[in-house]
């Protein structure tokens, strides 16, 4: 997952597209299926063509969350978080979280008791 770490923002870029460029979700997608785990992305395709970066409401993204994942009070690999303060993803893999930080890269940053007050946490069915 190191390879991961670092990456700049770009509405709708995949880690796999090799530009170094990826979004909150293609991430997510990404680690959960470097997990062996179902990754969401087709099933989310759809966002791309019908919104821009700038039209897309963090509301649809968080009826998804709700209406496709269980709300959960401790954290393992595969788990997603939609962050308090700012509309974007997190995932857990490996004891740890990835995101795209503030300044427009992905990080990964150890997993503790103080980041369930950071996101709203949900597992994928």
């Amino acid at each position: 997952m190191n390879d991961l770490i670092g990456l700049q923002y770009q509405w709708g870029a995949s880690p796999d597209d090799g530009e170094g460029k990826s979004d909150c979700f293609q991430l997510c997608c990404t680690i959960r299926r470097r997990l062996g785990m179902k990754d969401y992305a087709p099933d989310f395709a759809w966002a791309y063509e019908q919104y821009d970066e700038q039209s897309f409401s963090p509301r649809l993204l968080m009826r998804w969350l709700k209406d496709n994942c269980f709300s959960i009070e401790s954290l393992q690999d595969g788990d997603v978080g939609m962050c308090i303060e700012k509309a974007a993803l997190v995932t857990v893999a490996n004891g740890r979280l990835f995101c795209i930080a503030p300044k427009g890269r992905s990080v990964s940053i150890e997993c503790n008791e103080s980041v369930l007050s950071y996101a709203h946490w949900f597992r994928p069915k």
